[in-house]
């Protein structure tokens, strides 16, 4: 047995292998030494352990292969690319510049406003103690369904909605936009991106920059500039 008033200096003799991952503090914790160190950490056998396994000898070929990997010439890496933000509406798949990104979060209570029922303005909601004003990005893009709150977005764990903000001549423009899904911020090659074909929709082409693929997927690249005015315009019409 130990004695909880020997020095931490003694030397403390190892009862069997990996002993911490067995009755030390990553085991049943039945090692008589816990008494004296409280954890394995402070134990001169996990140390004497962590020494001889960091002093051992590189395994055969282990220097010639990483020789090998370290005058591999440097993969070439696209300088021209851009950040966007992918997400989802409905079925098809939209990116967004993540400039314009403040942030993503879960769907809050939605407070309709009088007498503004249906159109591009969803309502208000609470987003970190302000209330700002929340709009159907489905509504600018001519699709079927909008913003959910927080009660519809339970059943759809996927849900998202999305906090864009830029500068305008009016000082800050920002608004909550709800999608069905938010894929997160992806680099994108500029020379991935091709120009919209004339059979897009009317409402995807007035706001559309350009196309790209992501993981299978066609992604139709917003306009920020064009998606901000119309998103002012569904307010002040």
């Amino acid at each position: 047995m130990s004695d909880a008033s020997a020095p931490r200096s003694r030397v403390v003799m190892q009862p069997q292998p990996e002993c911490w991952r067995t009755i030390g503090i990553a085991g049943d914790k039945t090692c008589p030494e816990l008494a004296t160190f409280i954890h394995c950490r402070n134990c001169p056998v996990l140390a004497e352990a962590a020494r001889t396994f960091f002093d051992r000898d590189a395994p055969a070929g282990y220097l010639d292969i990483w020789r090998e990997i370290l005058e591999e010439p440097a993969a070439a890496v696209e300088t021209d690319s851009t950040s966007v933000l992918v997400f989802r509406l409905g079925t098809e798949w939209f990116a967004l510049p993540a400039a314009v990104l403040v942030e993503v979060t879960t769907p809050r209570p939605l407070h309709r406003i009088p007498h503004r029922a249906g159109g591009g303005l969803a309502g208000i909601v609470n987003i970190r103690g302000q209330l700002q004003l929340c709009m159907s990005l489905h509504a600018l893009l001519g699709l079927a369904g909008g913003p959910q709150t927080a009660a519809a977005a339970a059943a759809d764990s996927t849900a998202r909605f999305m906090v864009v903000e830029r500068t305008c001549d009016a000082g800050l423009d920002r608004w909550v936009l709800g999608v069905d899904e938010v894929a997160g911020v992806h680099r994108v090659a500029r020379s991935a991106v091709r120009a919209v074909p004339s059979t897009v929709s009317q409402a995807h082409a007035r706001c559309s920059t350009a196309l790209f693929e992501w993981q299978d997927r066609t992604i139709s690249l917003l306009d920020d500039a064009r998606v901000f005015t119309g998103l002012s315009g569904m307010v002040s019409g």
